[in-house]
């Protein structure tokens, strides 16, 4: 007579495929960011920035930056300007590139990672996208006018987070602003002016739950 075998299933192959996901190792909360940065785009006017921030964070993936000051603390004019000043008597004031800026934004970090430097240290970064809203303040000379030219601006931005430990972290953004510039003299005109945003920063993260 004919003996049947019946075969007992296999967990191997499911065992080689099961993967192990870690808990980020740093859990942000309250973050205040000091950065430097640089508006490199204007042809007119290249400025050096200083920002200071404070962003919640709702979770591991999201957060609210609920404002973002930055200035303009130094505007190098560029030779084209000086060019315009001097053969045409165009007055200094109507360039007006950006002085002031104040946004608030929301930010998603869906990627974060760890790698061994020099198989010694293991660096704990992420990568962050974001969605910004916010007003640019143009510089006219003086302080009335300059208070004056408030322009609505929107914009994206990309960034990338070094983790040095649970209360410090790096970080690199850049952040592309559409800006809408009104008439502000008789000869000018409504302009939709991009403002690209370059910064790198130093953040402290307080008052965790898990501190």
């Amino acid at each position: 007579a004919g003996r049947s075998v019946l075969s007992t299933p296999s967990y191997a192959d499911e065992d080689l495929q099961r993967v192990a996901i870690q808990e980020r190792k740093h859990q942000l909360a309250h973050e205040f960011k000091l950065s430097l940065g640089t508006m490199p785009l204007d042809a007119y006017q290249k400025s050096w920035t200083a920002s200071l921030s404070y962003t919640t964070h709702l979770s591991n993936y999201l957060a609210w930056e609920v404002a973002q000051v930055s200035v303009a603390y130094h505007l190098a004019s560029t030779d084209l300007r000086e060019q315009l000043i001097d053969a045409f008597a165009v007055p200094p004031e109507d360039f007006a590139a950006p002085r002031l800026m104040a946004t608030t934004g929301l930010e998603l970090s869906p990627f974060y990672g760890k790698q061994a430097f020099l198989n010694k240290d293991m660096l704990h970064q992420g990568l962050l996208g974001g969605v910004y809203a916010g007003v640019i303040i143009g510089d006219r000379g003086s302080f009335g006018a300059t208070l004056a030219d408030i322009r609505p601006s929107v914009g994206i931005g990309i960034g990338y987070r070094h983790n040095v430990d649970d209360l410090w972290a790096f970080r690199a953004d850049i952040r592309d602003f559409l800006s809408f510039r009104r008439a502000i003299r008789d000869n000018e005109q409504f302009e939709l002016e991009n403002v690209l945003f370059i910064t790198i920063s130093a953040s402290i993260n307080v008052w965790r739950d898990d501190a």
